[in-house]
Parts: structure tokens; sequence; C-alpha cells
């Protein structure tokens, strides 16, 4: 009888763990079932000028086009980030002929009366912002209001709301016209000179350069040559092919070579690199780099001096002919001003963002209008990006930094006025050092080269 009991409890236990494992192994295939269903249907992606942010709460930003026929999506703020009534995190959206464009914004410091400046971001730059106290017309807005359940707000153009939206992108982005006028999202217009002017700029730069200066700075010419070409290049009437030509030629020349506006890789992959060049890039470009060499052009001539360098050491000190001069500057960087790191303004741009250098080369140039209500954040990268900058700015003035001269002869120099180190080693040829011994390589001579007097002349008469 104890075993009928116990087959008869197996039998069911079997039954019932037969049953459990069916329905596990249907379930299972279900998930399976519909998620491959769910795989192959096709899902809504968020467009490129709409893209959500991942906030916990996020609630949408438009203003309403000029037209009053379309609301223009501008951003988003995090709702759960409230404070005090007003959102601590905003992400703001706008598009360019370059692209489309984010800025992260942070109100902490300025809401809870740490700072009256705000934190904003755009990979791979930081800034900051000041705006003084929170806007009024905002904290009418009422954007914390949970109650309202709404996940977007829409504010009228023209209004202070609206103007207080675009506050931060105007500080921050000066030579960005923000036009209201579309159907989808923010634009940001660009002033350019047309084909005609920027030739007349290019003209005059280079009748000034052959008749007023004896003695041209090579980066100079080359980035005027470089940018001539280009504008010829648009202007041809085969002008695909022309602007291929000058593009490898770009491909082909070093960085300091090229304009600062050439140097930007979003430019170079919408310009030379894309199937359709971008012209309207182009001619942005064009623009800067006309801005540019009108500034240096004006410091050449403001803040350099021509004189000599003479190398004139007894021949039984002298066991080469030639020699290989290398100058290195030691002073202050001629390219910022006396202020601590936490005030160094920049402005935006999507041709010089990349790289905090070119930033500062831009503005300190006159390439880009400066508020002076935006900094770049002191980070570690900051002094020697500044360095960097120094040191274009200083190559460009100068007419050569390293030169080859004969014992016995004297060069002609045109460099900014300031201090500079000089080191002088054996010249072994146009060949690469590898091939030479470390003693051919090491420097002969060093010492310091003061050029800030009228016609400087260094002599060198000994090795030091």
């Amino acid at each position: 009888m104890n075993q009928l009991t116990s087959l008869f409890k197996r039998s069911l236990f079997s039954e019932k763990l037969a049953r459990t494992t069916f329905i596990a192994g249907a379930s299972f295939a279900a998930i399976i079932f519909y998620g491959c269903q769910n795989l192959l249907q096709p899902t809504k992606t968020a467009s490129p000028e709409e893209q959500r942010v991942r906030y916990s709460a996020a609630v949408k930003v438009y203003i309403r086009n000029s037209q009053k026929t379309a609301s223009l999506y501008v951003g988003e703020f995090d709702r759960s980030s409230c404070e005090k009534g007003f959102p601590e995190q905003w992400s703001m959206f706008f598009s360019s002929p370059f692209g489309q464009h984010r800025f992260d914004l942070d109100y902490t410091a300025v809401i809870r009366g740490q700072a009256d400046t705000i934190a904003a971001k755009t990979v791979p730059q930081r800034y900051h912002l000041k705006i003084g106290t929170l806007p009024p017309a905002l904290l009418e807005q009422k954007l914390c209001d949970e109650a309202s359940g709404e996940e977007a707000v829409t504010i009228e153009s023209g209004t202070p709301a609206a103007e207080a939206v675009l506050q931060p992108l105007q500080i921050l982005a000066p030579d960005c016209t923000f036009d209201l006028s579309g159907e989808a999202n923010l634009q940001c217009r660009m002033a350019v000179s047309g084909p005609e002017a920027l030739m007349q700029k290019f003209d005059g730069l280079k009748r000034n350069m052959t008749t007023k200066w004896n003695h041209q700075p090579y980066l100079l010419i080359r980035r005027l040559t470089l940018a001539t070409q280009m504008l010829e290049a648009l202007r041809a009437p085969a002008g695909a092919q022309e602007l291929k030509k000058v593009c490898r030629i770009i491909q082909y020349s070093l960085p300091h070579e090229l304009p600062l506006s050439f140097r930007s890789k979003i430019w170079q992959d919408k310009v030379c690199n894309g199937q359709t060049p971008q012209l309207d890039i182009a001619y942005i470009s064009l623009e800067h780099a006309s801005k540019e060499l009108e500034a240096l052009s004006k410091r050449i001539e403001d803040a350099s001096l021509i004189g000599l360098f003479t190398l004139a050491v007894p021949r039984e000190q002298s066991p080469h002919r030639e020699y290989w001069i290398s100058l290195q500057p030691v002073d202050v960087p001629y390219v910022t001003s006396e202020q601590p790191p936490q005030t160094t303004h920049c402005a935006w741009h999507p041709l010089y963002f990349e790289q905090v250098d070119h930033q500062l080369v831009a503005t300190d140039l006159g390439q880009l209008s400066l508020s002076d209500r935006s900094f770049c954040t002191p980070i570690p990268t900051l002094g020697r990006a500044k360095r960097d900058a120094d040191i274009y700015i200083r190559s460009s003035m100068a007419s050569e930094m390293e030169f080859q001269i004969a014992n016995g002869q004297s060069k002609q120099l045109r460099l900014p006025t300031g201090d500079y180190k000089y080191s002088i080693t054996q010249f072994s040829g146009p060949f690469p050092e590898e091939a030479f011994s470390a003693q051919e390589i090491a420097p002969l001579s060093t010492g310091d080269l003061n050029w800030k007097t009228s016609r400087p002349h260094l002599i060198i008469r000994s090795w030091q």
C-alpha cells in the first residue's frame, strides 16, 4: 500500500513538473516571438533637430516663429532639477551651415547665489557665461510647475521670455544671428562678403606686402596664396575640378601653412572631402582668412622689427662652414593680455571650437566678435593652449624662426618685438636626424636674443 501511495505521489509531481516546464517554455517562446517581431518592425527615431535629452523629467522648449506659422524647437530643461522655481539643467539646440550644435547649460551657481555665471558645455569645450541674476521673464513662465503636467513649453517670439531663452547662445556665439523665421528649428546665420569683395581684400593685401615690405614672412605669403587660389577656384567655370586641385594642395600642406579657418576638420570634410562641396562654408572660411591676414599684416607693421643676425666666429673655432639657427620666444605670450586664467575671454564659432588654441588665436586677431561676458573655463590644458596660440601668431609674423647660415654671413630677419632663445647646431643638410651622431646635432652654442631696439643686430663672435 505504501508503495502504491509513493508511486501515485511521484506521478502527480512529475505531471506538475511537466506542466510547469511547458508553461515556462511556452512563455519563453512567446517572448522570443514578439521580441523578434519588434526587431523586424522599424522603430521611430527622433529627428536630429529634436533629439530627446536623457533627463528624468524633460520638458521641451519651443519658440513660435516670427510668421506665427510654426513652433521652433530650441531645447529642453529638466523639471526634476528645479530649485527655487527655476530648472538648473538645460540643453539648447540650433543648426548652422556646419551642422547641428548642442549646448548644455547649468544654472546651479546662479540659483544658489554662489556666482553670477552659468556653466556651458559643448563637446569638447567648456565656458562660463556671465548673466547676473535669473531672468525674471522666465521665472514668470512657472517652468517648474509640476501640477500642469505639460511636457512642452511654447514661448512667443519677440517677448522678453524668448529673449531670455536665447540670451546664453547670443553671449557665447556672438557671430551667429539667430533666425526665428524657419519651420523646424533655430538657425545660426553668419555674415560673409561676396566673391568680388573678398578678391579686393586679397589683392590689397598682396599689393601692400609687395610694395611696402622688403622682407615678407613666408607663412603669411603662403596663407594668402592658398586663400586666393581657393577663391579663384570657387569663381571658375569648372569650379569643382579647380576646387579639387586646391584641396589637394591643402591636404599636403603643413598645418601652419594654412589659414586658421582651413585647419578645421569639419571645414575640410564639408569643403574638400565630401562628394558635394558646401560653398557657403567655403566662403565663410575665406571671410575669416581675410580677417586673419589683415590682422597679422597690421601687427607686422606695428609690432615687429627688421634686424640682422650675424655669425662671425673665428675660423680656428669654427670647424664647419654652415650652421642651423633656431629661435624660440621666451617672454610673456604675445597672444594674451595680463589676465588671470579665470577671465580668459572666449567665443564659440563652428570653425574653431574643435581646439581651444584656435579659439584664442581667432579671438585675439579679431576674427570673432567678442562678448565681455563669455569666458573659457579654467582647465589644465588652457595654459598649453595659450602657448600654442602664441607660437602660431609669432611664427606667422616672423620671417624665419629657423634658418641656415654660413660663418661670416649675416641674415636679415623680421621678428615680433620680444626676447628669444637661440641655439646653433651644425648644419648637416636636408637629411633625417637619425643619420647623424648626437655630437653632430647637439647645440654648439645657445644664448639670448633681445629684439626690442630699433634695427636690432646680434653678432655671434664665439660659442657660449
